[in-house]
């Protein structure tokens, strides 16, 4: 597999941050086990060249304000039921 640019390394860690706030949002007790200042590191457990990369800028960081905390995001599928409306036209109403 190629290197991922950094173009992409950023737009996939905007996506995994984006989801992860999703994630925090319904789920805030997981802040708990995260400590103050840390620095998140996102992984994708489908793209270990993306995790390779974005672990070594994570660890060649001058000065973290924090430690390191390394979160995997596993993407899952839910299928959900989704209900149409179809409306028909009646000359009665049925409820008349």
């Amino acid at each position: 597999m190629a290197t991922p640019t950094a173009q992409q390394i950023s737009d996939k860690i905007g996506e995994l941050t984006e989801q992860f706030h999703h994630y925090v949002f319904d789920h805030p007790e997981i802040m708990d086990a995260i400590p103050d200042k840390a620095v998140l590191v996102f992984l994708d457990p489908n793209d270990p060249e993306f995790n390779r990369a974005n672990v070594e800028i994570a660890q060649n960081m001058p000065k973290p304000p924090g430690p390191l905390v390394y979160i995997e995001m596993r993407k899952q599928v839910r299928i959900v039921e989704q209900i149409e409306w179809t409306p028909q036209i009646r000359s009665l109403p049925l409820a008349a």
